[in-house]
């Protein structure tokens, strides 16, 4: 998952650089070496935002556990926001 999230951050940091550049009617490789900045910009935080929605997940379960309710969300599933069997 964090290399699909990481290329998914990385293309839209390259794209908004472009975007960016098209609005500003420029060429869109005006400043080559911004598109790979924006590019590992974006994949940090693809990464970044795998890693908060996991620890959101855990959160969540544990305020539950508190209040003696069973998990919302199983967490060891593909699909994280399927019922959790317990």
């Amino acid at each position: 998952m964090g290399l699909i999230a990481a290329l998914i951050g990385g293309v839209s940091g390259t794209g908004m650089h472009m975007m960016t550049n098209s609005m500003r009617k420029v060429p869109l490789s005006r400043t080559p070496w911004m598109h790979v900045g924006y590019f590992v910009l974006g994949a940090w935080a693809g990464n970044k935002y795998v890693e908060v929605e996991k620890k959101m997940l855990m959160d969540v379960n544990e305020i539950r556990a508190d209040k003696g309710l069973p998990p919302l969300i199983g967490s060891g599933y593909w699909v994280k926001y399927l019922p959790s069997d317990e």
